[in-house]
């Protein structure tokens, strides 16, 4: 039988006494950052939790050629790392190109601060000091590495680009979030040797990406304040069967035709589009979990607000190629 992209789940929950958390901190650096053991007195790393409660994260991760694609989600924290001395350093170094999918966190690195919201992303460089803070629960990110560009052309759209919230809902930038989002969704379908050409696809649309935007108006990375109130609202409200475009309206204020026109840039295409993709990726995380696995399928539509099986498992055929139960049995 021919072999396919495997993803590994790795979840910590601790209590929270207020210290750091060393154990999510080496699943990051083993899998993210694909720190042997040996060298892990080269980086310094802490993450402290931001709120009472126990502390939960969960790392989704498959290898895409040479790189790692994964989605991060945890509760509010401090996460920082930095190289005791990156100009000896022997560990991998490559570029991270971060999408925030919901929530949102904050950023710093040397010389620059910000904050993304959904559709915005980063690229960030893992030779340079970093903070970043995640602000609530249903915060997460989607990333990739990448190699480290070659070329003086591409090392001068790095210095442009590393430290700066770039927009995601226009142009090369937004094929490139959705492809992002299509490989990791489909990842248990793709065969080996795919994943040297679509890391390399990856690469090149990351570049023209920021081409694009270093040429764009400011106006035009400058993103849309509604469109993040409107996600920020339905991601906390995303589990309501009740959920709907004029709900979403009332609750926040505007006329329905003002959500409709948010929405009209944005990757998913509308709000309710986003709605169904945002509700099937939390049954597919649910599919995922072995650890606490539902007693029935039903029973995880109906939690993230769907009150029709069949039209669940449509959407979720749409969304992954695969019935919901032979997309958990492949898992």
């Amino acid at each position: 039988m021919e072999r396919v992209l495997s993803r590994d789940v790795i979840s910590v929950e601790l209590d929270n006494d207020g210290r750091s958390v060393p154990q999510w901190e080496a699943v990051l650096s083993r899998h993210v950052g694909k720190v042997p053991p040996e060298l892990r007195d080269q980086e310094r790393t802490m993450c402290v939790p931001a709120c009472p409660g126990p502390f939960r994260a969960r790392l989704e991760c498959g290898a895409l050629g040479d790189a790692v694609l994964y989605k991060i989600r945890s509760t509010p924290n401090r996460f920082s790392r930095s190289l005791r001395n990156p100009a000896s350093a022997t560990i991998p170094s490559p570029i991270l190109l971060v999408v925030e999918l919901n929530g949102s966190h904050r950023f710093r690195q040397p010389r620059s601060s910000y904050s993304l919201q959904p559709g915005d992303w980063c690229l960030l460089d893992t030779l340079l000091p970093l903070d970043y803070w995640t602000h609530t629960e249903s915060s997460e990110l989607l990333a990739v590495t990448l190699p480290r560009p070659s070329t003086p052309e591409q090392k001068e759209l790095l210095e442009r680009g590393v430290g700066r919230r770039l927009a995601g809902n226009v142009g090369t930038a937004r094929v490139l979030q959705k492809t992002l989002t299509e490989i990791f969704d489909q990842i248990g379908n793709i065969a080996p040797f795919s994943g040297s050409g679509l890391l390399h696809a990856i690469t090149t649309m990351t570049w023209d990406a920021l081409r694009e935007q270093a040429a764009a108006p400011l106006t035009a990375l400058d993103g849309d304040p509604r469109l993040a109130l409107l996600k920020a609202h339905i991601d906390a409200r995303i589990a309501a069967p009740s959920l709907s475009v004029e709900t979403i309206a009332k609750e926040c204020g505007l006329s329905v035709r003002s959500v409709h026109r948010a929405f009209a840039r944005d990757p998913a295409g509308s709000v309710s589009r986003y709605i169904w993709n945002l509700r099937v990726r939390r049954c597919a995380d649910a599919l995922r979990d072995t650890d606490q696995r539902p007693p029935c399928i039903a029973q995880i539509c109906r939690a993230w607000g769907f009150t029709s099986a069949s039209h669940f498992s449509r959407v979720f055929r749409e969304h992954f190629g695969l019935s919901p139960r032979a997309y958990r049995n492949r898992q």
